[in-house]
This record gives structure tokens, sequence and C-alpha cells, in this order.
């Protein structure tokens, strides 16, 4: 009988080639795959920040019900230039409980839309006032540079299709300490042109931002293109949720609206009747 020899097994390494094609796959997935988790991450962001909107847009729900169906006015200081500034934050926060408190030399507390439900995630700094009412549903109270003299808000009557009218919007960066007040409706921040038929254009745009295409509002604030000045990016919605923002409906509800579907006509509200001499202060009528 034959004796059975047996041969020692030899392992077999991977070689250069299949080393560098198996690097070239995980490569590939990653860069397909990274994207994605990004906007996931990004979409659950906005989902948190839609969330925390709601919560302020009832804030403002159950303000209006005890107020005769008057939305708050977006500041107002008392009867001396030196009285501490107050703001829509402070009147909305009985209902929301949320919000940065202080106390100024007299006493008073104040409350900032800076925090908790006020946070968005998906914001690049920890400014106050990321989101605001329209300034023209928001106006100034009394105060030393309009003469002390108070603008009405409008009624929640007033608003004509509520359901289709923004109220408060999620906005860019600026150059203060704390964000603006409101966000601007005004139609030169919203259309490529107003007044009459310029030959040059005769199908003017009214959609969306044409501003906004070109200026990056989440830039660091001391960045000389973040477009930081007065009614710019900090009273402009940004729309840093994949190429879409959240909005609050003067109807209290929320959702989210990609850039370029926001109707200047259709969706800010626009001053009339009472609000003429408010409005004559040359923004109205285009």
């Amino acid at each position: 009988m034959k004796k059975r020899i047996s041969h020692p097994r030899v392992s077999r390494a991977f070689t250069l080639i299949e080393l560098l094609v198996v690097i070239a796959i995980i490569a590939i997935l990653a860069a397909i795959l990274f994207p994605v988790f990004a906007q996931a991450r990004e979409k659950a962001r906005a989902i948190t920040c839609v969330s925390n909107q709601k919560q302020i847009a009832l804030g403002f729900m159950m303000y209006i019900e005890d107020y005769d169906e008057t939305f708050p006015q977006g500041q107002y200081l008392w009867n001396t230039a030196n009285t501490p500034q107050f703001t829509w934050a402070d009147v909305v926060y009985p209902y929301t409980k949320q919000g940065s408190t202080w106390t100024d030399a007299s006493g008073n507390t104040h409350h900032s839309a800076e925090g908790g439900v006020y946070r968005c995630p998906s914001f690049p700094s920890n400014q106050a006032f990321e989101l605001s009412p329209s300034y023209d549903a928001a106006p100034d109270g009394s105060a030393p540079w309009n003469g002390w003299t108070s603008q009405a808000p409008p009624s929640l009557a007033e608003i004509q299709l509520p359901a289709q009218k923004i109220y408060l919007v999620e906005k860019g960066q600026n150059n203060e300490s704390s964000g603006w007040l409101v966000w601007t409706p005004w139609e030169w921040d919203w259309t490529d042109w107003i007044g009459g038929d310029p030959p040059t254009n005769p199908s003017p745009k009214h959609l969306d931002l044409d501003q906004s295409l070109n200026h990056d509002c989440d830039l660091p604030i001391t960045s000389p293109n973040t477009w930081s000045s007065w009614a710019q990016c900090g009273m402009l919605p940004r729309y840093r949720h994949t190429k879409s923002t959240n909005v609050a409906f003067f109807d209290g509800h929320v959702k989210s609206m990609a850039h370029g579907s926001i109707d200047w006509y259709k969706n800010v509200f626009q001053c009339i009747g009472y609000a003429k001499d408010w409005c004559g202060q040359g923004w109205y009528p285009y």
C-alpha cells in the first residue's frame, strides 16, 4: 500500500492591484454615500426646526386669541429714550416659555428669541431672532426713531388668505450682536424690478429672492460678502435646509418651501386699508 504524501498548504496574499481595486471601490462608495448621509442629517435638522417653528407659531396664535385676534408689534419703548426695548419675544414668552431672559437696571424682565425652540441646529451661530415675523405684520410701536408714534399691527381678519400668507421665516446672519427683529416683505427685495414696463425686461420675476442667489447669508459675520446690513441677510429668508426654508403662515401652519417657490404676490402680506399712512413711507404702493 502506497503511503499518501501531503503537501503543505500555501496561503495566497492579495496582490497590489487587488488592493488598489478594493480601495477604489470603497472610495467610490464613500463618495456616493457621504453626501446622502449629510443630506439625511440636514433633513433631521430641518425637521427639528419645523417642530420648533410650529411651537413658536402656536405661541403667536394663542397670543392673538387673547388680544382680540391682533398680532403683536415688533418692538416698542415706553415714553423715554432711556427705556429698554421690548420686543415681540417679550409678549410671546408667556405662551412659549422659551428664550433667554435678562433684567435691566430698572428691574424690568426682558426676553429674547434665543435658545430653546428659537434655536435651529442648522443656523451657523447662536444669534438671537434667527426667525422673525414680517415687518408689515409686526410694525414698530412707540420709539424715539418714529417720534413716539405707535403703529397698529394687523388683526387676523385683515389678513387675506391667511393660509397662503407667510408670517414667520428663517433668516440669514447679520452684523449685529442680535438678529433683526423682522424680515423684509418689500417688493424691491423680492423681484428683479418694480414700477413700470422696462423694455429690456418684459417678463419680470416675482418668484422668490433674486438677491439670495448672489449672496451667501451663512458666511461668517465678519466676511465682506455677508450682505449683512439693514434689510439684507438678517432680514431675508435663508435656504439652508438643502435649498429649502421653513415658514409659518398667518393661520399657524408650518411647512418647508424650496428656493424659487415663494411668490411675492401670493405669499407675502402687503398692508392695505388702515395702514395707508404707515405704508406711505415710500414702500407702498408700487
